[in-house]
């Protein structure tokens, strides 16, 4: 009898382990969900990083997506060249051109720089300021380049961003 009370008092036992084992994960993923999100409800982006094939194919499949370079305009000219279509605002200007890049707070754009550092930088200026829809190139034009993917030289095409079909702002 003993030993039927004894496989009798494990069975509850081993059920809460099974309920704790399958339960603490959801939960943890839950709660994740809710501390990124501030827990205001608010849904964030699960990335803000794409690699450059990825980002390759983004602009392969979205030829308008906007781009922008955040390298100097030195380096944006220079030999290594650009990605093709990308915009030329230099880290150091970001923060008095983001009045000329409203449009875009509300559509997916990509950004890159030389290796990351200043990308990572620039990310963290339009996050503040409520572009959330920005999408850093991990590696920036460094690793785009590495990875085999073109470029081209020359001066910046103009710089303006329509909002859905209206009029586009330019930038100086």
């Amino acid at each position: 009898m003993s030993r039927r009370s004894a496989a009798t008092r494990s069975a509850p036992g081993i059920a809460l382990l099974l309920v704790l084992l399958l339960a603490v994960p959801g939960a943890l993923a839950v709660g994740g969900c809710r501390s990124a999100a501030g827990g205001e409800g608010k849904r964030e982006r699960s990335f803000s990083k794409v690699r450059p094939g990825v980002a390759f194919e983004m602009l392969r499949d979205n030829p308008g997506i906007p781009v922008l370079d955040l390298r100097t305009r030195f380096e944006f000219t220079g030999p290594i060249g650009h990605v093709k279509g990308a915009r030329n605002v230099p880290l150091d200007d970001l923060p008095a051109t983001l009045g000329a890049l409203a449009p875009l707070k509300t559509r997916t754009f990509l950004l890159y720089c030389d290796h990351g550092e200043c990308g990572e930088k620039g990310l963290e200026i339009l996050l503040r300021y409520g572009f959330r829809e920005a999408i850093l190139m991990d590696g920036g034009i460094d690793a785009w380049v590495m990875g085999g993917f073109g470029t081209v030289t020359g001066p910046p095409p103009p710089m303006s961003f329509p909002e859905g079909g209206s009029e586009a702002i330019a930038v100086d």
